[in-house]
């Protein structure tokens, strides 16, 4: 077992699209765009707005910025509130601590939301160290993954990132740390998309999280 995992919290921790879709497709339709579907998310969720932004609705450069100034708008008063835990998550967190791993977060959304969702489900003392993005701050999944090794006092080969994308996989692959698959968010619609990565292990779901590592 790693003496540290690190999750990603968007379709690792957390379902958070609908509310993810719902300030994508609310402000998009009011700049005249026509909205879309749930699987859509494929691929995006995790990756920067802007870049959400271009590739779901083709926008211009000169829309962009916008568009991203209003979806964080949006998601302050009623997105973050429109998500929920996947099952088993919180049970394999305590399992995880009870075994003697530390826990920690790197996302790079802002840590505003990830700390009042994580209060929602009453766990945040579950986590030994929370890396997000604050105002003005670009910090890449790199960073964050590094902060929460100098945080929790563990080195990179001890540790294991636990993410659903690439932007997850590719984080860990630029500090040769261990990557674990979440197959079941957002990011990798299969285990083919992200087998191009070296994967440690694959998860189907996040209930097989806490015994796929006891055998690492």
């Amino acid at each position: 077992m790693k003496k540290l995992v690190i999750f990603g919290f968007d379709g690792t921790l957390a379902d958070t699209s609908p509310g993810i879709l719902y300030c994508f497709n609310t402000t998009a339709t009011a700049m005249g765009y026509q909205p879309v579907d749930h699987d859509a998310l494929y691929g995006v969720i995790g990756i920067p707005l802007e870049q959400g932004f271009r590739k779901l609705f083709n926008m211009k450069d000169d829309e962009v910025e916008y568009a991203a100034k209003n979806y964080s708008k949006l998601y302050s008063q009623k997105g973050k509130e429109m998500f929920s835990l996947y099952p088993g998550i919180e049970n394999t967190l305590k399992e995880l601590r009870k075994d003697g791993c530390k826990i920690a977060i790197a996302t790079q959304k802002h840590r505003m939301f990830t700390s009042d969702m994580l209060e929602v489900h009453d766990i945040a003392d579950l986590f030994d160290a929370v890396c997000a993005t604050d105002v003005n701050t670009n910090l890449t999944k790199k960073d964050l993954i590094l902060q929460a090794c100098e945080q929790t006092g563990v080195s990179v080969e001890d540790a294991i990132l636990i993410g659903d994308s690439d932007v997850d996989a590719e984080g860990a692959e630029k500090v040769s740390m261990d990557f674990g698959a979440a197959l079941y968010g957002w990011g990798f619609r299969t285990k083919e998309d992200a087998e191009k990565y070296n994967c440690k292990t694959y998860f189907n779901s996040s209930e097989e999280i806490f015994l796929k590592l006891s055998m690492l």
